[in-house]
């Protein structure tokens, strides 16, 4: 894949989470979802000042953005929170009430482990459910939340023949195979949406990426579209809000990484974090209070 030399996959891919958002739309984030936590945040500084956050951390909404961190994003986002609730608030209350009546504005980026043409997902096993090679975190909100959110966004750093399936493990989150709602799947070779009748069809190609490529890592047959969409970089604007403000240690390359290379980046990572005195001082304090 040939990129252009001031951008990089991370930041490809930032860039089409980026274009999905509009003003004042309730962005959900989810835990160590770092890509599009660093699109929902240049949003914020950008075109979409109205929007707000709810963080996993807290149980909060954050109205604007800030950096991202390993050691100090809780005290980040706490220090920031408009307002703050319970988990009961929230899964309870809140977001049932909002989703069920399929409100515009409510947008969450879902990261599968496997899916398949029709927009099935799994979350939960790779192999026989009895005896899996591989036992992922599970659920979690998959079955309830796809079936009422008003569209459906999902992600895949790495896309390959192991996560776009013929036929998934195991459903943990049901498809949109009438097509009634729009169903974006964004990843490092392509922009695509969810087709009726089970056809995932490719819209955008990521700069330096073929069709072909797209096709040989995907383990159905793609519909291509007659119309395509031309691929809108970051502006420089834009990059440069994301690599000083908002993503300055570039966490969102982590979604990319796997194994020891994503083990060494954490390493290197730790090493730069500029907020692990923070995290001290306020242990410290916290300790000093008890």
């Amino acid at each position: 894949m040939t990129l252009p030399e001031s951008h990089t996959v991370s930041e490809n891919m930032v860039a089409a989470i980026c274009a999905q958002i509009d003003d004042g739309d309730v962005l959900l984030e989810g835990i160590g979802t770092f890509l599009p936590t660093s699109a929902y945040m240049l949003a914020q500084a950008t075109h979409a000042p109205r929007s707000i956050r709810l963080c996993p951390v807290g149980n909060c909404f954050v109205p604007d953005s800030h950096s991202l961190s390993l050691a100090a994003y809780e005290f980040e986002a706490l220090d920031r929170a408009l307002y703050r609730f319970t988990y009961w608030d929230v899964n309870g209350s809140y977001l049932p009430s909002f989703i069920t009546g399929r409100r515009g504005g409510w947008k969450e980026f879902l990261r599968p482990a496997q899916v398949d043409a029709s927009g099935r997902t799994n979350n939960v096993v790779i192999g026989p459910y009895e005896s899996p090679k591989v036992r992922l975190p599970g659920a979690a909100g998959l079955p309830d939340g796809i079936p009422v959110e008003a569209a459906l966004y999902m992600y895949v750093p790495r896309h390959d023949r192991n996560c776009f399936v013929h036929k998934v493990d195991f459903v943990s989150g049901p498809g949109n195979e009438d097509g009634a709602r729009p169903h974006i799947m964004i990843t490092d070779l392509a922009v695509m949406r969810f087709r009726p009748g089970g056809v995932l069809e490719v819209e955008t190609l990521m700069p330096g990426v073929t069709r072909q490529q797209v096709q040989d890592q995907t383990g159905f047959d793609l519909k291509f579209s007659e119309q395509p969409v031309p691929f809108q970089p970051l502006t420089p604007r834009q990059l440069q809000i994301l690599r000083t403000r908002v993503d300055p240690l570039a966490l969102r390359d982590l979604e990319i990484f796997t194994g020891d290379d994503r083990l060494t980046r954490i390493e290197q990572l730790a090493r730069r974090e500029p907020a692990r005195q923070v995290l001290k001082d306020s242990l410290a304090e916290l300790a000093a209070r008890a």
